[in-house]
């Protein structure tokens, strides 16, 4: 049984529902404008997104938070390292090329 919040269930479902090219940003900008500054900040986002990818649910919201950031930074947030490495694994190679990180374009 997923621990997440109604809330956090909201902007999930929003972000799964959304066709077009956010980035994490825009996640965690979400998950703020929803609970507060005080609680919805990138340290709730990364464990929303983690206990998104434990119930199995939320796929694309998961996978494009994940390679959004790694595009960002080159790389994962530990809490995130083990999805990342799994969703990299699996991409083709022009999805590789698309979200390679910016510094290695």
């Amino acid at each position: 049984m997923s621990k997440l919040s109604k809330t956090k269930v909201q902007v999930l479902d929003q972000f799964e529902a959304r066709t077009d090219e956010w980035s994490f940003g825009a996640f965690e900008k979400a998950l703020e404008q929803a609970m507060g500054a005080r609680y919805g900040n990138y340290q709730t986002a990364k464990s929303t997104i983690a206990e998104a990818d434990h119930d199995g649910r939320w796929p694309n919201t998961v996978k494009r938070y994940v390679l959004s950031n790694y595009r960002a930074f080159g790389n994962s947030p530990a809490e995130l390292v083990s999805i990342a490495n799994r969703i990299l694994a699996g991409l083709t190679e022009e999805e590789k090329s698309y979200w390679k990180p910016a510094a290695n374009k």
